[in-house]
């Protein structure tokens, strides 16, 4: 991928000990970014739990402790900044220095937290406005989520994603401060950096021992290891407060460029016909609303 905005440039001042060093929002890093007050106090309730030594996935305290995190925010539901964001994180996360790091996107606390099910519609919805809007052409041919091979994407860098909210009680790793966030790790994040092969299973293992003593409730039965059989990453982006396996589809709907075309030539078609001669231009005019009345109706 080529280094597109100003980010790659600015990098030599990303520093570990300044987290704010560390803040992208759209092209936007460290110090060129004003940073909403409220972000203190999540980053600092994040800090603390993946600080503590018994917090279960060493491989996030170590990035922490490293300064290999990133950090962007998100006011209210404002999410306009968010695709050039993740575009300039991609950016650096295909860099060498830059491959271990995370990004984690905190979403402005709410004023009342939402219902379990309303922060899992609002994180599906953010994942696919931003697959929607992917810059990179070859996410019109990832497989579909339901195929063992899916990750998510953006900017041609793939990408597990965890969902961390308030409404977790019991799974504690899955509540990260007063508001949503979303970690996003590249799947370079779990790939050793000598010896070039996936970490380890037993690595992995450790991690999900260290929950059933985080967390008041076993290991979600549906977490797996990319690659395996059976293995579904979607599945494990937003788990439930329980663990009752997940048995519905995937809510996240793969782009398809032939429907974006389809819609490109039907706006062409109806352009065309109504450049037609004067004395048509009623009947022209009454068949356009019924061709928007036929579109109504399938897209219904």
């Amino acid at each position: 991928m080529q280094a597109g905005n100003s980010a790659i440039a600015e990098a030599d001042r990303f520093e570990v000990s300044d987290w704010k060093s560390r803040i992208i929002a759209g092209s936007a890093t460290g110090a060129a970014v004003s940073a909403p007050a409220w972000l203190d106090a999540s980053y600092a309730t994040l800090r603390e739990q993946v600080l503590d030594p018994a917090y279960p996935c060493f491989f996030g305290t170590m990035a922490e402790r490293r300064g290999e995190m990133f950090y962007s925010f998100v006011n209210g539901r404002d999410l306009r900044d968010l695709p050039a964001t993740m575009q300039t994180f991609a950016e650096l996360a295909v860099q060498p220095e830059y491959r271990r790091n995370n990004i984690a996107v905190f979403f402005e606390p709410d004023r009342q937290p939402l219902t379990h099910d309303a922060y899992r519609t609002l994180f599906w919805g953010i994942l696919q406005q931003l697959h929607d809007g992917d810059p990179d052409p070859a996410a019109d041919q990832q497989p579909d989520p339901m195929d063992e091979a899916w990750e998510f994407s953006y900017a041609g860098v793939q990408m597990f994603v965890v969902c961390a909210c308030p409404s977790f009680r019991a799974r504690h790793s899955r509540n990260l401060g007063p508001g949503m966030v979303l970690l996003f790790q590249p799947r370079s994040v779990f790939v050793d950096t000598i010896t070039n092969k996936v970490i380890g299973r037993e690595a992995r293992n450790q991690v999900r021992k260290r929950l059933e003593t985080w967390d008041e409730i076993p290991a979600h039965p549906d977490l797996g290891f990319y690659g395996d059989p059976g293995n579904l990453e979607w599945k494990q982006y937003f788990l439930d407060d329980a663990n009752a396996p997940i048995e519905e589809r995937c809510p996240f709907l793969k782009r398809r460029a032939q429907a974006r075309d389809a819609s490109s030539a039907q706006v062409q078609s109806t352009q065309a016909r109504r450049q037609v001669a004067p004395q048509d231009a009623r009947s022209e005019y009454e068949g356009g609303f019924a061709q928007k009345d036929a579109t109504r109706g399938a897209d219904n």
